[in-house]
């Protein structure tokens, strides 16, 4: 058989075949052609050969750009490169005439490997197509109307198939979901969409292992998993997973929570060869629930300590006061100023109040245009709600004491109030100076009323405050370091 191949006559065989053939060189000059592509053409032999086929056969713009990027894939990847449907001219009876062809570009090596010769097959096509040339883009990739071809139009087909894939391709990219292919048992990324490029930090993932394109995931239970779809082919579902990334390349290691389906993608026989992987970044709802979760249990704490409070405050004013006049007066004034306290923190964000604006929403009434009979100084200091509450709660009693019997009960008199931050024990701590000036003279109460119990229990017991007041004839004095660590 062998002894037959070599005495066989390619050139004949060449010749006669049924299907139009030509062959080039690598600048694309035609060396050969067979009778069958002489009558599709309607071309003679002695008029092509040696001249370059786009001289030969002259075409529009676009056509020629689809040919020759056809061409240098074949001759410089060394591929066969199939072209649909493109336009190219022949003459019949005298006239140029545009026709719709069907080309495959064929490389052929030499000894040594590299590709020498292109092979050109082309199939005239234009009575198959069903609505002639005018209906075939320019590009010959995707067509206008989607209408099925005819039965056996098979450029038509793979023109459809082509324009599928594409479109298919630009979904999965532009995805509001993330999207990925992993391959072979070493997780090797193959694809990668969009929105799984920006959860990535924008990096360069295709043909890399999960390890090297995501090595801070190394430790986490996602690789665990995955491995684990590759060796069980079973179908895996995250909800709410947590999971560390770096989103940008000189970025530090965010937290992100996914909802996700890894499913394993299988061979012709069954085998596990890849995984696809889909799902979406839910870190924001996410963490809007822990916020909603926190906030929830942040009210029921102060709902409870609220209505401690008031019983207490209740209590306490009704064994002070000497009628029920007094009591009505004195409880409302204290209940008036904690739900003070209570509607600043609603206000804010982080369920937090200054300082000195507890002190300004009870001082502020009493100072005058000048600024002298109010003073207050002191760093910007966010106390929350567990500390907020109690010392808003004193601030009023001292407030008020100063209008009944201290500086404020007098034109002249003045109070000073000072703060600022330290260490004390090892805890941040909020260092506070009440001081009292110009008030008639100071002695000290002949009982415990409210405002003491709040001063020397409350403050010490909720908070861990450390009170100390000085009955100075010349002015009452009130120092106070409050700890603003509070453990629940």
């Amino acid at each position: 058989m062998v002894k037959a191949l070599m005495e066989c006559n390619f050139e004949a065989v060449f010749e006669c075949m049924p299907a139009p053939f030509l062959v080039m060189d690598r600048d694309f000059t035609i060396i050969a052609v067979n009778q069958a592509f002489l009558d599709s053409t309607m071309r003679a032999r002695d008029v092509l050969m040696g001249v370059n086929v786009f001289v030969a056969f002259p075409a529009p713009e676009e056509s020629r750009k689809l040919l020759q990027a056809s061409l240098e894939r074949a001759r410089d990847k060394g591929i066969a490169d199939v072209l649909p449907a493109v336009s190219h001219a022949v003459t019949i009876n005298g006239r140029y005439e545009e026709r719709l062809w069907n080309c495959t570009h064929i490389p052929v090596r030499d000894a040594s490997g590299n590709v020498a010769y292109i092979i050109k097959s082309a199939q005239d096509i234009s009575d198959l197509h069903p609505r002639g040339l005018a209906e075939i883009p320019s590009l010959g990739i995707e067509p206008r109307d989607s209408t099925a071809p005819l039965p056996g139009s098979v450029q038509v087909l793979n023109q459809s198939l082509l324009a599928t894939v594409h479109h298919l391709r630009r979904l999965v990219m532009q995805a509001p979901s993330f999207m990925c292919v992993l391959r072979g048992p070493d997780l090797v990324f193959e694809l990668v969409n969009i929105a799984f490029s920006m959860l990535a930090g924008g990096r360069d993932l295709i043909g890399k292992t999960l390890h090297e394109g995501l090595p801070e995931t190394e430790g986490q239970d996602y690789p665990g998993i995955l491995k684990g779809i590759f060796e069980t082919g079973e179908v895996h579902v995250g909800r709410k997973m947590r999971i560390l990334l770096q989103d940008a390349p000189d970025c530090e290691i965010e937290e992100h929570y996914i909802d996700f389906v890894a499913q394993p993608i299988l061979g012709v026989n069954g085998e596990v060869t890849g995984i696809f992987i889909e799902g979406n970044d839910v870190t924001d709802h996410v963490k809007t629930e822990q916020r909603q979760s926190l906030l929830i249990r942040e009210l029921h704490h102060r709902v409870r300590n609220t209505l401690a409070t008031v019983q207490g405050v209740m209590n306490t004013t009704a064994k002070s006061s000497a009628n029920i006049e007094d009591f009505q007066e004195a409880f409302s004034g204290r209940i008036s100023s904690l739900a003070k306290t209570h509607a600043v923190m609603t206000e804010q964000l982080h369920q937090s109040v200054s300082f000195q604006q507890l002190l300004t929403q009870e001082l502020g009434p009493y100072s005058d245009d000048h600024g002298l009979r109010i003073r207050l100084s002191g760093p910007a200091v966010d106390l929350p709600s567990q500390i907020a509450v109690p010392l808003g709660m004193a601030v009023h009693e001292l407030t008020t004491n100063a209008v009944r019997h201290g500086a404020l009960s007098r034109e002249e008199g003045r109070i000073e109030v000072g703060w600022g931050l330290a260490e004390k024990d090892g805890e941040r701590s909020l260092l506070c100076e009440w001081s009292e000036f110009g008030g008639p003279t100071v002695a000290p109460p002949s009982r415990d009323g409210f405002g003491s119990m709040l001063l020397k229990r409350v403050l010490s017991q909720q908070i861990r405050a450390e009170v100390k007041v000085d009955f100075a004839p010349e002015g009452f004095r009130l120092r106070m370091a409050v700890p603003l660590h509070i453990e629940r």
